[in-house]
């Protein structure tokens, strides 16, 4: 019985000056595709290629280089690609009028589905969805407001899969 006694109280000493060994958390990860901790987006554009860096001092990575209307100049970026279906917003504005801006974007996305069509007095919107074998690759949605003497032009752009 001592040796119990001696036993326990030798356990309780060690317990008590280093405690109790934690059980390890398990990793939960999110479904789908694993990518390594911090890997950059691979990102696949159905226009082809995409920015990578700044662009007259804003961050336009992501962004189809066909996207990006002539002449115009950068805003605003908004958000990030994080995650498949999470994307980004872009601004820009140009001299030119909101007919040619539109007209520029109307054959530019002609291939693809427009899923949204959005006319008020001081903003047109559109939606367009590409896909590839019946399923949605890439969604983009572009305001265009004519302002005082300018265009504002408002990108919204998503990867369905990164």
């Amino acid at each position: 019985m001592r040796r119990i006694c001696l036993i326990f109280i030798i356990t309780l000493a060690v317990i008590g000056l280093f405690g109790c060994p934690k059980a390890a958390k398990p990793e939960i990860k999110p479904a789908g595709k694993e990518k390594a901790a911090g890997a950059k987006p691979q990102f696949n554009s159905l226009l082809g290629e995409v920015f990578i860096g700044t662009v007259g001092g804003v961050d336009l990575t992501g962004l189809p280089k066909k996207l990006y209307y002539p002449g115009a100049k950068p805003l605003a970026r908004y958000g990030k690609y994080e995650r498949a279906r999470w994307g980004c917003s872009y601004n820009f504005e140009t001299s030119d009028p909101a007919d040619k801006v539109w007209r520029y974007f109307t054959n530019l996305l002609s291939d693809w589905k427009q899923a949204e069509d959005v006319q008020h007095e001081r903003f047109t919107r559109r939606s367009f969805i590409g896909y590839v074998d019946g399923v949605d690759k890439e969604v983009v949605d572009i305001t265009v407001s004519p302002q005082e003497n300018k265009t504002v032009i408002v990108i919204a752009h998503t990867y369905n899969e990164l």
